[in-house]
């Protein structure tokens, strides 16, 4: 089952996904995820993937989604703790990973 928990720190917000992020995952969780950015408007996204037990295709769709998201909010969206491939297929689409906050 996934779930997310959000954190703030000023200006920044934390999403921490845990879990398994497949199709129903992912569905269940983004709307949640869209509702935070928009009460929150945050000027930096961090999601984090550090308590992911296992992603799909899903996951990378629901990070996608969520950039448009944040654009459109004018903050900036960050990754961290992806695994090396998930992360190449985010920099080819413009999203940059965090290695170390």
């Amino acid at each position: 089952m996934t779930s997310v928990e959000f954190s703030q720190d000023k200006s920044k917000l934390t999403v921490s996904l845990i879990g398994e992020i497949d199709h129903h995952g992912a569905q269940r969780i983004r709307d949640e995820i869209d509702r935070q950015i928009l009460k929150i408007m945050p000027g930096i996204v961090v999601m984090d993937f550090s308590k992911v037990t296992f992603m799909d295709s899903s996951g990378i769709g629901l990070v996608l989604a969520r950039s448009k998201l944040c654009a459109d909010c004018k903050a900036s969206l960050y990754v961290e703790s992806v695994d090396r491939q998930t992360g190449r297929i985010l920099a080819l689409a413009g999203i940059k990973t965090i290695q170390n906050i």
